[in-house]
């Protein structure tokens, strides 16, 4: 069994270290997290939104105790963990870390080397299908969500919080899957943003739905003026045409199309200017 201490200062800290290199949990606080900071005088540059998705991550009670370690030289500089303990601060609630003490001052070039793990690789190792579309359609629709329309805000969730977004809406795998289905039939649409109206246009009614997704696939007898013929040509052309779209310029794209569809209108030509607002789907 791992014994959990809890130094209430840095010099309690440093005791432990002493004899040399030691490993051991403790219980960082953010009043500990405070006197470590005064110790970090030769890292990286802190990045506010790294420290944003830990404390949110440890406010929903999501931090655990996964081996990584807030690692201090012999002399108690910080080397390793500074977003971290920033992050125990701005949530102002204490969590056991590992932490390293005692280590070589030169050790913290060779630190951090390795590639961070992506919610898409985490969802492989469970064995998610389509595992890089869901990772992606996960992020988009809790960006949504939180009110960021354009996917170009701030924050991005964690891989905590879109594994507890899945738990909430397991339907996402089912729109993950849509969207992979769609894309390969019709390769003009970004999958992301497929699964993401998927999502959205399921909960208002998943029996137009599904024919609104396959008739985006397909194509198949749509007269002229019908919306989804707009939409596929529109794309159709501007990708022809090397054009670059954003992602919320396809969401606008679809939901334009999807809520002409709901309201029976004609649309011959599909439009939607840059910067404008974008819609909600109906």
């Amino acid at each position: 069994m791992t014994t959990t201490l809890a130094p209430a200062t840095t010099a309690e800290l440093d005791m432990i270290g002493a004899d040399g290199p030691t490993a051991v949990v403790i219980t960082i606080t953010p009043e500990l997290a405070q006197q470590l900071l005064k110790r970090n005088t030769r890292n990286r540059k802190l990045r506010e939104r790294a420290v944003s998705d830990y404390a949110r991550d440890i406010t929903a009670g999501n931090w655990s105790l996964n081996g990584e370690a807030l690692k201090l030289s012999a002399n108690g500089d910080v080397l390793d963990g500074q977003h971290r303990l920033h992050a125990v601060i701005e949530a102002g609630v204490p969590v056991d870390m590992f932490v390293v003490i005692g280590l070589d001052p030169a050790a913290q070039e060779t630190m951090d080397s390795g590639r961070k793990r992506s919610t898409a690789d985490v969802l492989a190792l469970r064995s998610e299908e389509n595992a890089t579309t869901l990772a992606a359609v996960l992020r988009r629709v809790w960006a949504w969500q939180n009110g960021d329309h354009r996917f170009k805000g701030r924050q991005s969730p964690t891989t905590a919080e879109c594994a507890a977004l899945l738990e909430a809406h397991p339907e996402l795998r089912r729109s993950a899957e849509i969207a992979n289905r769609v894309r390969s039939s019709f390769p003009h649409i970004p999958q992301s943003v497929l699964g993401t109206c998927h999502h959205l246009f399921n909960a208002i009614d998943a029996d137009e739905c599904a024919w609104f997704f396959q008739r985006v696939a397909d194509g198949a007898e749509l007269p002229l003026g019908h919306p989804v013929l707009a939409l596929r040509t529109r794309v159709t052309s501007e990708r022809l045409d090397s054009v670059r779209l954003s992602e919320d310029r396809f969401m606008a794209y679809l939901i334009r199309t999807w809520n002409a569809v709901r309201e029976g209108r004609e649309l011959t030509r599909l439009m939607h200017k840059p910067g404008t607002e974008i819609p909600m789907p109906k």
